[in-house]
């Protein structure tokens, strides 16, 4: 391929000879349907297309010879202008008949090759906004992603829709990376996905030179904003790769930007006059439960309301997110020991063992998995029904990204956040353990200097947190450059100097971020007046009205069931027992009930429930205990253990009539 733009003469000659050497292989293809020829045919045909968008009407006119109807193939995919196709006919081709909201916009900017910064829910369907112009053919599309799970499963995707897309990430089968590159210099392939510490390689920059990029995607755009719940040093250079591109069109794509982030996305990307692309924050079909357990008894009661929800089979299948490895071990065990298939899986576990637990939840052989926050990003599974957080996540960017992966099918999930408040030390903690001094830097750079050689060190990619934060703010303050070495490992290249106001005022940011994240948790946590939903949309700065579509959540309709789950927690746990493996929830003694008129009430509960689960009107042991105290009055109704406001408005008039009926 050419670099630049050709000289017309060339251009001309360059696309004739294409064109026939497609058509003989479109010949070829007639006697062998598979097989290099028709690995050959696509790589011409993406040198063709890449041309072709360069040439002005009459240079294609000038065209002609034997690859007349090829030219006229290229002129309806691409328009009799050279302009790409609409984004209604991108759409059809991948066989879908609509847009979701936001999506045709970004679609939109990115073929008239504007920057954008795309904002979208988890779930809102940002891949397709990349995915599309990468079918229009005027140029590669480069997609930047953190993860190989979110790369893998995209790849799949890809091939489905008709899109030839090529991954480049560490620890691939040998040759796999370069035959990535090989395709991507050819024009075999439509679209990249590759990691963010894949450019500092210099065999990437010069394939990717080869090639007009015509979009280049930063997914998971959040990793970039330094001190956010999910940052990656390896962003901080994405945007001196864009520049080493000749600056293409950049599309940014995140599912948790607040406007701050927002911001700060587009100033390290470098986004020049930028569309603006947020297709609003709510998840309608999801319901959010805060329950805020105090004092004695917190944890047993964590566990009585985890067991409720998840002992009903609608509530699966669920993720359960755990703040530490050793709660992820026996929050599992105690819900294995409830006959529910369950896996665990956490940083610490063998990589092949937390393969085996995510296909397991992937294919339905668990339905329940019980994770840290190394769990989730890439793993789309639409069916989730619930995600229960056991303790408090560091921010309400990372809560509302977790909660989302529940409900992607639309159909009603819930969210249920258990909130306690020795949850807010263990947050204080970490907030602790990333604060850090300028002489901890030094000292850590000093550190890498006496390992290295000749001031470079080849070392792992560090996985604990503190670790990647010294990197950062040593990388900020131009005490050393980071590069891709081989395997998956780090080249480290000292300066021998470092600024210490640069290092300072990271260090700075990195403190005031901690704890407005603290902050946020911590209002969500405790404000039980405000809709929670309205909470969420009020931090990302969302003004739309929120539009639930069943529950919206603990403020607005409080499920009695998961009250009395509370009252049914055991008051002693068995002497010498584990953090809860043996203890099981005991049912709050009463008098007999008569089961005819109890069964009466629950035939009343499922008309009440118009198709929903039974428990969103009255748990068995609220019936039972309305049976007992036979209130005759609002008032007295609202006396019963487990019924409050919620229940009475909906449906206490009417269960005051059934009972009077029995």
């Amino acid at each position: 391929m050419l670099r630049g733009p050709p000289p017309r003469a060339l251009a001309l000659w360059a696309m004739q000879v294409i064109l026939e050497a497609i058509e003989e292989a479109t010949r070829e293809l007639e006697s062998e349907p598979e097989g290099p020829a028709r690995a050959g045919a696509h790589r011409v045909l993406g040198q063709a297309r890449e041309l072709w968008a360069g040439l002005d009407s009459g240079e294609r006119h000038a065209l002609s010879g034997p690859a007349s109807e090829l030219r006229a193939l290229l002129d309806a995919e691409l328009g009799a202008s050279g302009s790409p196709p609409p984004p209604e006919q991108l759409l059809r081709r991948v066989g879908l008949e609509a847009f979701r909201p936001g999506q045709r916009e970004a679609v939109q900017a990115a073929l008239d090759g504007r920057d954008s910064l795309v904002v979208m829910p988890t779930g809102g369907g940002k891949s397709l906004c990349y995915q599309l112009p990468a079918l229009a053919g005027n140029g590669l599309v480069v997609v930047v992603s953190p993860l190989i799970a979110l790369m893998t499963d995209q790849l799949e995707r890809l091939a489905q829709m008709g899109v030839r897309a090529s991954m480049l990430a560490s620890g691939m089968q040998e040759g796999h990376n370069q035959q990535a590159l090989q395709d991507v210099r050819t024009g075999a392939t439509q679209l990249v996905l590759t990691a963010p510490e894949r450019f500092a390689s210099r065999a990437l920059h010069e394939a990717l030179t080869q090639r007009r990029v015509s979009l280049f995607v930063v997914d998971e755009a959040h990793c970039v904003a330094e001190w956010g719940h999910d940052f990656r040093p390896d962003y901080l250079r994405l945007g001196d790769a864009i520049a080493a591109l000749g600056r293409p069109p950049v599309m940014a794509a995140t599912a948790t930007a607040t406007p701050r982030v927002a911001r700060e996305i587009a100033e390290r990307l470098g986004l020049r006059d930028w569309v603006s692309v947020r297709s609003g924050f709510d998840r309608p079909n999801l319901s959010f439960d805060v329950l805020k357990l105090e004092g004695k008894g917190a944890v047993a009661r964590k566990r009585s309301v985890l067991a409720h929800i998840l002992s009903e089979q609608q509530s699966r299948p669920a993720i359960v997110y755990c703040g530490t490895r050793k709660d992820t071990e026996e929050v599992a065990r105690l819900i294995s020991q409830r006959g529910i298939a369950t896996v665990s899986y956490h940083a610490g576990m063998a990589p092949e063992d937390r393969r085996a637990s995510q296909e397991a939840f992937m294919t339905g052989d668990a339905e329940v998995v019980v994770a840290t926050n190394a769990f989730g990003m890439g793993v789309d599974k639409s069916d989730v029904r619930t995600v229960a957080h056991w303790a408090l996540p560091t921010s309400l960017e990372a809560y509302y990204q977790e909660a989302g992966r529940a409900g992607r099918d639309g159909r009603p999930a819930r969210a249920l956040l258990l909130a306690a408040r020795m949850d807010l030390g263990r947050l204080i903690g970490f907030i602790t353990a990333r604060e850090t001094s300028v002489q901890d830097v030094s000292a850590y750079v000093t550190g890498l200097a006496r390992r290295a050689q000749d001031g470079v060190l080849q070392c792992a990619r560090p996985d604990q947190e503190e670790e990647r934060v010294l990197l950062s703010i040593a990388e900020r303050s131009g005490a050393l450059e980071l590069q891709s070495g081989s395997a998956g490992t780090i080249q480290v290249k000292l300066s021998g100097n470092i600024d210490i106001g640069a290092a300072a005022e990271a260090i700075r940011v990195a403190k005031n971020r901690g704890w407005e994240s603290y902050k946020a948790i911590e209002r969500f946590m405790s404000d039980g007046e405000q809709c929670r939903r309205r909470q969420i949309l009020d931090h990302f700065g969302d003004s739309e009205d929120g539009g639930p579509t069943g529950r919206c959540c603990d403020v607005c309709d409080p499920d009695p069931a998961l009250e009395q789950a509370m009252l049914a927690a055991p008051v002693k746990q068995r002497r010498g027992g584990s953090a809860g493996a043996s203890a099981q929830p005991t049912a709050p003694p009463g008098e007999p009930i008569d089961e005819e008129q109890f069964e009466k009430l629950r035939a009343w509960r499922w008309q009440r429930a118009q198709g929903k689960p039974a428990y969103t009107v009255a748990a068995n042991a609220v019936l039972e205990e309305v049976l007992r105290r036979r209130p005759q009055s609002i008032e007295t109704l609202m006396e019963v253990r487990g019924i409050g406001p919620g229940l009475c408005e909906k449906h206490g008039e009417s269960l005051l009539q059934a009972l009077s009926e029995l």
